[in-house]
């Protein structure tokens, strides 16, 4: 079967296309990583230090959406944040608004390097930079060659771009009659900007859909004010993720993103009010910067599209801050303040596509771990009333609880375990594997903490079947050891919710000599009461299972406090 000429050019040049936009994409993924290897902890202390300063928060959200270059990235992880309880919405308003702002910096990045006449002639010496950098030892210089090698891909995917795209004027009556669509009706540039939001939820990346926006305009396919509606509608396109990403979030995390797409269509809803007005006042300013309009000469147009594309996200920030109690008000008419809310909930992963957040999550795991850790706590909470409880209808439904709490310790241990290990895959910085390996070793030993309450349960039971009944005495101890235990698991919490200073081994291992004493203790009165002939030996083993399984969860919480400590170092 043959194809027209004009037919195969038009495949060769989709596929050419689409093959310049991946290696794009996978440089633009590269970079982040990379960006975010070399600078890890100084972005996670960034945001483990916000403050609710809005003018603190929107230049962190800057600088940390320049740094790792994706705006999508970023409100995903708040997203997270939010949804895990460790920022409040006010918080991460602000950082989000700063996010927006930030992802211009790769449009000017763009626009000053790529569309430079003979850049690519220096892409492969600038590669060449990366060969003495693969092989040290130290990762830090492997992370400097991942940072080289994601600008390089960036550029020469976009180079790739540049040339696949063909100009109109060259090209087929077909080609000429898309370009024809262009022109300056409001009605096109509504359908620009909602090309625009397609092509971004399908991208993923509003970056690499501003960046073939500006090659398009530049090879003639549309008018600078149709390119201009695309980029609006790419700003929407952009809140697709972190609204998908938070469908089943918290109402906080909702609002957050509900945030991000109100921000961007109440920006597109004002700049279409005034599009003529702004595309004129860009138009003017990119004259007299650059001594071209992009109105009458498509050469100008990526100079006058990054100025349109910061302008609108500039002013669109400064007018969210001047109604910021409002807006704030209207998310929470939209999505109503429950009166559970508040109360903590399991993080739930957010997938980030094809943009890895390996060294920004522990901050989500660790506060997951948290409330494994809680539900730890609470599950053991049920041991004393287990053990009191005489009438069969309470112990059965006490007992039933258990079950319960045990088949979703079991369950978080696997999703953690999973996670913890998909992360350890990724090429870590040192910290980063320490980490893992510490967090991988705390859950090991909380899920053996719910093994032991089941143990726990089990004893109890077989006692009470046993007719194997406590004197006064026996229970006032093993209460008194309850409530021991009770305070390690606490302090265990605590330390795991002061993210990691130091010195919190001390008063861990205080409270681990206090359960030993105890379970000897309880031992030696037993031993003394079965000579006394209070009890058979029989019922006194019952007794002392409960003391050395209570002894065992003191053992695993001594465990995850040291797991924590080594975070330090």
């Amino acid at each position: 079967m043959s194809y027209p000429v004009d037919t195969l050019e038009i495949i060769v040049n989709i596929l050419s296309v689409l093959g310049s936009l991946a290696l794009f994409l996978y440089g633009m993924k590269t970079m982040s990583e990379a960006l975010q290897k070399l600078g890890g902890e100084y972005l996670r202390r960034t945001f483990s230090k916000i403050a609710s300063n809005r003018t603190k928060g929107f230049l962190s959200g800057f600088l940390v959406t320049g740094t790792i270059q994706s705006s999508t990235a970023v409100t995903v992880m708040l997203v997270s944040f939010v949804n895990a309880g460790l920022f409040t919405l006010d918080q991460t308003l602000s950082l989000m608004i700063g996010a927006n702002v930030g992802t211009t910096i790769t449009a000017w990045l763009i626009t000053f390097i790529g569309f430079q006449t003979g850049f690519s002639v220096i892409l492969l010496p600038i590669m060449a930079c990366t060969l003495p950098l693969l092989f040290r030892k130290n990762r830090k210089y492997r992370y400097f060659a991942g940072l080289i090698t994601g600008f390089v891909l960036i550029f020469t995917g976009f180079y790739f771009l540049k040339e696949s795209l063909p100009t109109i004027s060259e090209q087929s009556r077909f080609l000429s009659s898309i370009a024809g669509l262009s022109d300056d009706s409001m009605a096109t540039d509504l359908l620009f900007a909602g090309a625009g939001i397609l092509l971004t939820i399908l991208l993923r990346s509003s970056s690499a859909t501003t960046a073939l926006t500006m090659v398009m305009c530049f090879n003639g396919w549309m008018g600078f004010e149709n390119a201009a509606a695309m980029i609006v509608g790419e700003n929407i396109g952009t809140t697709f993720t972190a609204n998908f990403a938070a469908k089943i979030a918290t109402n906080p995390a909702r609002r957050l993103a509900l945030a991000h797409t109100l921000f961007n269509v109440i920006g597109a809803i004002w700049c279409f009010i005034f599009f003529n007005f702004f595309i004129q006042v860009t138009a003017d300013f990119t004259f007299q910067l650059s001594g071209s309009s992009p109105l009458s000469n498509r050469f100008a147009a990526p100079f006058g599209l990054t100025l349109f594309h910061s302008g609108f996200n500039l002013l669109n920030a400064g007018l969210v801050f001047l109604i910021y109690k409002w807006f704030n008000k209207l998310l929470v008419i939209v999505i109503p303040i429950r009166a559970n809310e508040g109360k903590k909930t399991g993080l739930r992963y957010i997938d980030t596509g094809y943009l890895s957040m390996s060294e920004m999550d522990f901050l989500q795991v660790q506060d997951e771990i948290l409330h494994y850790g809680q539900h730890i706590a609470n599950m053991f909470s049920l041991i004393p009333a287990y053990l009191l409880e005489k009438r069969d209808e309470k112990f059965l439904k006490i007992q039933k609880k258990l079950f319960k709490y045990e088949e979703t310790t079991d369950q978080q241990e696997i999703v953690l375990t999973n996670y913890l290990t998909k992360m350890a895959v990724n090429d870590l910085t040192e910290s980063g594997s320490r980490k893992v390996s510490s967090m991988l070793k705390m859950v090991d030993d909380m899920e053996s903490i719910g093994d032991q309450c089941m143990q726990l349960e089990k004893t109890i039971r077989m006692k009470n079947e046993a007719n194997a009944w406590l004197t006064p005495e026996m229970r006032d101890e093993i209460l008194k050891f309850f409530d021991l235990v009770k305070e390690t698991i606490d302090n265990m919490n605590f330390n795991l919710a002061r993210d990691y200073k130091p010195g919190i081994l001390v008063k861990a291992t205080e409270l681990e000599l206090m359960i030993n004493d105890a379970r000897d203790n309880l031992i030696t009165i037993n031993k003394k009461n079965v000579e006394a002939g209070q009890y058979s030996f029989l019922h006194a083993t019952f007794f002392n299972d409960i003391a050395n399984q209570c002894e065992k969860i003191g053992d695993h919480i001594i465990n995850v406090n040291q797991a924590i400590a080594s975070n330090l170092k």
